[in-house]
């Protein structure tokens, strides 16, 4: 006589089912780490525009008019820095040498131009992992509260 329902064959559909959700999260995760290097690629090559420039001193403006000491101009994922963050994390000398592309060229721009103008020019960790590891930097245009 042959059962109605053999373990064997549970077990086999159980794992397979199981290989599939593993080849399955193996796929996202692989098409998501794509895509992070696709983002971390646009970031580096990114030019600074004019259009950027013209935003950049579009959003100092609203700030100072709203008594702000300072504006954020961009943020990116610290794992972009050539260190990840350790250096912005940790005030050390050189950091402005592990920006990465674009962030480089909005510090060459503030170098260039802004500092000129008498504003100081900041980069910072501005959230965590849930772990206290550098997420994100964010970079600033900064200026004294009174005039000096």
């Amino acid at each position: 006589m042959t059962p109605s329902l053999r373990l064997d064959a549970l077990f086999d559909a159980q794992e397979a089912q199981e290989k599939r959700e593993q080849d399955a999260a193996r796929r996202l995760a692989a098409e998501a780490a794509a895509k992070q290097e696709l983002e971390r690629q646009h970031f580096d090559q990114r030019p600074l525009t004019d259009a950027d420039k013209q935003f950049f001193l579009r959003r100092i403006h609203t700030e100072f008019e709203h008594h702000e000491r300072e504006a954020l101009l961009a943020s990116f994922p610290s794992d972009y820095c050539s260190d990840s963050g350790r250096h912005i994390n940790h005030h050390l000398d050189g950091w402005e040498e592990t920006l990465p592309g674009y962030a480089r060229r909005i510090h060459d721009f503030w170098h260039a131009d802004l500092r000129l103008g008498g504003f100081g020019f900041s980069a910072r960790i501005i959230s965590f992992s849930h772990d206290m590891m550098p997420q994100d930097v964010g970079l600033f245009v900064t200026w004294p509260e009174v005039r000096g």
